[in-house]
């Protein structure tokens, strides 16, 4: 392979960048409006472990909201251009500040294992984060299953505009 060959980046390599932008992430760097204090959530991260690879869901204070597949591809953008999306991606970052104090500080990013969920809470001061099986989320048997149920309807939302 030449020096000087351009290839064209692997799926996963895309799906990881794009993992971690947002997670190493700041609220300056994505252009949101000051906050109260270091504290006050900006961004949701919800991991999904599945049976190939993994799902990630975003949700920043500004409405915007993402989905990346390990697989390759995802949905990028929809809260620019569509109201549901943006309500949606508020409404989980509002959630989301009200379940951070449980929720522990961390540098570390590890994806989650198949039928796991890992919730990241991104602020200034840190990013804390949760993690939880997909039935206990799903049947509402976990403190986290309503943060669930709103990320769910970023996903709902992307996939209706998409019909």
């Amino acid at each position: 392979m030449s020096l000087f060959s351009k290839s064209k980046p692997d799926k996963e390599d895309v799906y990881h960048g794009l993992r971690l932008q947002i997670l190493q992430g700041s609220r300056k760097k994505f252009g949101l409006a000051p906050a109260a204090n270091r504290n006050e959530p900006w961004g949701v991260v919800m991991d999904w472990g599945l049976a190939r690879g993994s799902a990630t869901v975003t949700a920043l204070s500004d409405g915007s909201a993402s989905i990346y597949l390990s697989s390759g591809g995802g949905s990028i953008g929809g809260g620019q251009s569509h109201e549901s999306i943006r309500k949606a991606a508020q409404n989980a970052v509002m959630l989301a500040t009200k379940l951070q104090a449980t929720m522990r500080a961390t540098t570390e990013y590890p994806l989650p294992p198949q039928d796991q969920l890992i919730f990241y809470v991104l602020t200034d001061a840190s990013v804390c984060s949760e993690s939880a099986s997909v039935q206990d989320v799903s049947s509402h048997r976990h403190a986290l299953s309503g943060l669930g149920d709103a990320m769910q309807v970023i996903v709902t939302e992307y996939r209706q505009i998409q019909k």
